[in-house]
């Protein structure tokens, strides 16, 4: 058997595996769903509340976090990921741009570079969907 031979074989195998755990995951959750007494026919709503998250984080994370706004929720995640980071940001949109993120320095505001800029992106889209996330579970409880 060659070698590229091998390797389809193995992958598909993989993908055989995979599939199997797929089908076991969907009968188990079936089965929970079942003792909840829910109809596993139905849409998982978990599925619905993560899409749910994802919008409103999506929706804050490219409006609010930037204009500004005196919503608490904006607060605490501008603070926690200056936490993260280490240094105070401040989010600009110069005309005709895409945003850039800025520390506040000594000289005033220095611009990150792309790699700081990708990592404190990618920070801050984490952080909004916990923030989110998070709080919408404390409204479902407060009802």
């Amino acid at each position: 058997m060659s070698d590229s031979t091998l390797r389809v074989r193995m992958m598909l195998q993989s993908y055989e595996q995979q599939l199997l755990a797929a089908r076991r995951l969907v009968r188990y959750r079936a089965k929970c769903r079942m003792q909840a007494g829910e109809n596993p026919e139905d849409p998982d709503p978990s599925i619905k509340r993560r899409a749910l998250v994802e919008k409103v984080a999506k929706e804050i994370y490219e409006c609010l976090i930037y204009t500004g706004g005196n919503n608490p929720i904006i607060e605490e995640i501008r603070s926690e990921l200056s936490a993260i980071v280490g240094i105070p940001l401040m989010f600009t949109y110069p005309p005709g741009k895409r945003l850039h993120i800025v520390r506040a320095g000594p000289e005033g505001q220095e611009a990150l570079t792309e790699e700081e800029q990708r990592k404190v992106r990618m920070s801050l889209w984490r952080v909004t969907r916990e923030k989110i996330n998070a709080s919408m579970l404390e409204e479902q409880k407060a009802d």
